[in-house]
């Protein structure tokens, strides 16, 4: 199949998706390497790869990402994120990721609860199951992304 219906379980997303909402992924597009910095995708887990796991690409191969205060730095600027609420990381300055070739640096947009890059490092793309296309459930938050 081309797309394929998830669930969102959990709080690692808020505000951008909710538990138990409902969202339509496009399992070809990462396939011919259409992704980018922003993108919502689902992967498998790289501590239970039976578990998926929604989170938003911070960034990708080629870059260098530094968390400092409230504040994502990729090659030293730092990311709009209107998506979030600020949150502060652990001060690490000077600590950089350098994100490799066929792999993403992910975050979830609530970061308190979210187990994400920070914890586990980057992934590979070969573990993405798709990229989300838009929030299908409930019907008066349907929204394309």
């Amino acid at each position: 199949f081309v797309t394929q219906v998830y669930a969102v379980s959990g709080h690692s997303m808020e505000p951008t998706l909710h538990d138990g909402e409902r969202v339509v992924v496009d399992k070809i597009r990462p396939v011919l390497g259409d992704l980018e910095r922003g993108d919502l995708i689902i992967f498998a887990s790289p501590e239970d790869p039976s578990h998926n796991l929604i989170k938003r690409i911070i960034a990708v191969a080629g870059d260098e990402v530094e968390l400092v205060g409230d504040q994502v730095l990729i090659n030293g600027v730092a990311l709009q994120e209107d998506y979030i609420h600020r949150t502060l990381f652990p001060n690490r300055p000077g600590e950089v990721t350098v994100v490799k070739p066929g792999h993403l640096f992910m975050l979830g947009d609530n970061r308190p609860q979210s187990r994400d890059s920070r914890q586990f490092g980057i992934i590979p793309v070969e573990s993405i199951r798709g990229k989300v296309l838009m929030r299908l459930w409930p019907l008066d938050e349907f929204t394309f992304f």
